[in-house]
């Protein structure tokens, strides 16, 4: 036993030495690393607390990117998971109209089918595509206001007209009645 230990010592110490020789010329014309040369004198420019402010700045950055909600796909899902008493105070004012009024519409059972939808299946809802999500209505696209009838008057004006003809009704007979 000891005879082969000793021998498989001396075929390492072969093999170390066969390696430097192949080395040699390799240290010759590159350096060795650790003796020849002196290593260049490096002084940081930027301190650890420069670099750990700049990293922190990246990173907000990037997150800043991910956040960026051009379809509104993460004002809808940020809605769809609010709680009801909660949701009356999110912004929905970058979202069409159709799909507020949709969303305005649901009930609960339908923001939370909503809520744990994919991403892209919310992307649809809000382009108002077949959607796949059970139970959530598809966005409709309405009548846009500004559209005019034919007979010149804009739908909204037309609204107004009819609640201003009911306020004047109400007046003159003396109260308000709610009628069916």
């Amino acid at each position: 036993m000891a005879a082969v230990a000793g021998l498989w010592k001396g075929m390492l110490g072969v093999l170390h030495w066969g390696e430097q020789l192949i080395r040699w010329p390799f240290r010759l014309v590159f350096g060795s690393g650790g003796g020849g040369r002196p290593n260049p004198y490096f002084e940081p420019q930027t301190s650890g607390i420069q670099l750990l402010d700049e990293f922190e700045e990246s990173r907000k950055r990037q997150a800043a990117v991910h956040t960026l909600d051009r379809a509104g796909v993460n004002t809808v899902i940020k809605y769809a998971k609010a709680l009801p008493p909660a949701r009356s105070t999110i912004d929905l004012g970058g979202l069409r109209k159709d799909i507020r009024a949709t969303l305005l519409t649901m009930d609960d059972r339908e923001l939370q089918a909503l809520a744990q939808a994919g991403i892209g299946a919310v992307r649809k809802f809000v382009d108002g595509k077949q959607h796949g999500i059970h139970g959530v209505p598809i966005v409709k696209p309405l009548a846009s206001a500004t559209e005019k009838s034919p007979r010149g008057i804009s739908a909204e004006d037309r609204v107004l007209s009819k609640v201003r003809a009911r306020i004047l009704k109400a007046e003159q007979s003396g109260g308000f009645k709610l009628s069916m």
